[in-house]
């Protein structure tokens, strides 16, 4: 079943490789800064691509140049599949390791403030959908996180959860993913998890695993600017430290369309993406 299921997005990956540019409606996109969109356009740029496949000095790099590196803190590492025979990695051959005690990966800065548009994704794996929270990104304010993306133990679903205003007690928009429920098998693949917010339309919009339930649209006219750096595996206002695995990390300024959701969701990495 495992095999199957990872073959299926090995191939959906290669197949997404065929596709060019050109193929995504309404949107300019680029690789690094600078890059302007055409007339009647929204221009979609990347600002942090982290595959995690290596550390360095405990730095995962940014594949944007001018981005920010993800620096790991705590018991955070990377994990290398370098055995045929051995767990494989999330998506190619590393990963991002976590055990949900104090241990998390961060940049300097917000690669997107949440002011405007903006996309964030990563695939997530549970080491167990127990009854503790556990937060896979998040894009910390003074007071409150701007976004969060989450796995929510009263409900033992992932969800997405963006707080109207800097403040503690400000009100809160929250998607809840009724139809794909976690998968934290020990083997498996994970889940994809991709957050888009178009502001122009005022919409927040939660994708799992390439897809778009009914459910998972809500109207939302935040744009409040988050003042930390990226977290990968906690919040930094309220911990909810994750235990499990996370991998392709990436964050962009604007809007990506359906098409380009499924290909992030491939576990095959796509750099050029």
């Amino acid at each position: 079943m495992h095999d199957g299921y990872r073959a299926a997005f090995v191939a959906l990956g290669a197949a997404a490789l065929s596709l060019t540019l050109s193929a995504f409606p309404g949107t300019a996109y680029a690789v690094g800064k600078g890059h302007g969109a055409r007339a009647g356009e929204t221009s979609l740029i990347r600002e942090g691509y982290w595959s995690l496949e290596a550390a360095p000095g405990g730095t995962a790099p940014n594949m944007e140049p001018e981005g920010p590196p993800l620096t790991l803190n705590g018991d955070a590492w990377i994990y290398r599949n370098e055995d045929i025979f051995g767990d494989p990695a999330l998506v190619d051959q590393g990963d991002l390791r976590l055990d949900g005690d104090g241990d998390w990966a961060a940049t300097s800065a917000a690669p997107v403030g949440g002011d405007g548009s903006f996309t964030l994704a990563a695939r997530a794996r549970l080491a167990a959908a127990n009854n503790r929270t556990q937060t896979v990104l998040s894009l910390p304010g003074r007071k409150t996180d701007r976004l969060v993306i989450r796995y929510q133990a009263a409900s033992e679903k992932w969800e997405v959860v963006v707080s109207t205003k800097d403040k503690a007690t400000a009100p809160q928009v929250v998607i809840t993913e009724e139809q794909a429920l976690p998968n934290d098998d020990p083997y498996g693949v994970g889940d994809h998890l991709a957050v888009v917010f178009d502001a122009s339309a005022h919409e927040l919009r939660f994708y799992v695993n390439g897809q778009l339930s009914s459910t998972s649209i809500a109207v939302d006219t935040t744009s409040w600017t988050a003042s930390g750096g990226l977290q990968v595996g906690r919040s930094a206002i309220h911990g909810e430290y994750f235990a499990g695995t996370v991998d392709e990390v990436r964050a962009y300024s604007g809007v990506a369309n359906p098409t380009m959701i499924s290909q992030m969701s491939s576990l095959t990495g796509l750099p050029e993406l």
